[in-house]
């Protein structure tokens, strides 16, 4: 008989390594669980064209979808990598024009001795940092042809994979809870994806006319990365917000250009955050902010970029997979948000 400790031994163990292979392998996991994702989003999208389109082949319609989504991302990771490119090579002035604008601010405040932003910030390098960043911005987009190519065999081998997950169910004693627990998984995940995908185009396109009136530089590179970090909670739009803003007052002599491109992609995103987001999101992201902030954190710790990205899709699927076993079912309550992550369950449980 085990006891408890033991248990609690063989719990953690299996974690650490869990971890361990998920770090060591991450060159091979990530690309495979990105193009999971965007499976999700192409069967989304595909069963969204034949509500429209109710007598087109279904095979013609996924197909017709993953390629252009295949297209849509190899043209963003080519404007995205052109576009790190140039602003690398720009990151140095940036701490020269912040430089400037403290010493105008100190002097316009009477200020005995002008402020530095090496003085203010400390030990923080601000252009190895922006490098740094853009780096592994540009590490990413390279894993994106795997990607792709995962995807096209997750396509066409689809209803085999289907089939093989009935084979597997069928052959254990847990074979409804199985179902439950994959069907529930690509649900969550489903609705999570294609809500930030649709809330995320509307800030970035909102955003992106503000930076075009403005006159900012890299526009298109500016709309994509604010895009891409809508799909980041809390952190995404407050980080994509501050980026435009700082090379703006690189780009502008005046600092009101970055004032209100800054302004601007705040005020979007709190309208859309809180009119749009909760309708269309209802139920669909149950996680509590504090348990989204530690798995943003975890993730990004262990992947990187691709972590931080993928964190929320990841943690949903994991709570709702503890959420199906008694041992690991108060963990699952931890991560949700009501403490109820599988209503549905129990809605079945009481209807019987």
């Amino acid at each position: 008989m085990i006891t408890a400790p033991a248990r609690v031994a063989q719990t953690v163990t299996g974690v650490a390594a869990g971890l361990a292979l998920l770090w060591a392998f991450r060159a091979v996991i990530q690309p495979f669980v990105l193009a999971l994702v965007l499976l999700v989003l192409v069967d989304a999208t595909a069963r969204a064209l034949m509500r429209a389109w109710p007598r087109a082949p279904r095979w013609l319609v996924v197909v017709s979808t993953g390629a252009i989504l295949g297209l849509l991302v190899l043209g963003s990771a080519f404007v995205m990598v052109r576009g790190a490119a140039q602003l690398m090579g720009e990151a140095g002035r940036l701490e020269e024009r912040l430089d400037d604008l403290l010493a105008l601010a100190g002097a316009q405040f009477g200020l005995s001795e002008p402020l530095h932003l090496r003085g203010l910030l400390s030990r923080i390098d601000l252009p190895a940092l922006i490098q740094n960043i853009l780096g592994q911005l540009q590490g990413a987009m390279a894993g994106i042809t795997l990607t792709l190519l995962f995807l096209t065999f997750l396509l066409a081998s689809r209803h085999r994979i289907d089939a093989k997950i009935d084979r597997i169910a069928a052959t254990s004693a847990l074979s409804t809870q199985a179902h439950a627990v994959v069907e529930r998984c690509v649900k969550g995940v489903e609705a999570y994806v294609w809500v930030q995908t649709v809330t995320g185009a509307m800030i970035a396109g909102a955003s992106g006319l503000v930076m075009l009136a403005v006159g900012l530089d890299n526009v298109l590179f500016w709309t994509l990365i604010l895009f891409l970090l809508s799909y980041i909670p809390v952190l995404g739009v407050a980080i994509g917000s501050i980026a435009p803003a700082l090379f703006a007052l690189l780009q502008f002599p005046q600092a009101w250009p970055a004032v209100v491109i800054f302004g601007a992609i705040q005020a979007i995103s709190f309208v859309v955050g809180n009119l749009v987001l909760p309708k269309m999101q209802a139920d669909t992201q149950n996680i509590d902010p504090s348990a989204g902030l530690v798995a943003l954190g975890a993730w990004t710790l262990i992947w990187g970029i691709s972590g931080a990205f993928l964190a929320i899709p990841l943690t949903l699927a994991l709570m709702f997979l503890f959420a199906q076993f008694d041992s690991t079912r108060w963990v699952a309550i931890l991560i949700s948000n009501d403490g109820d992550p599988l209503p549905e369950a129990r809605t079945g449980k009481d209807a019987a």
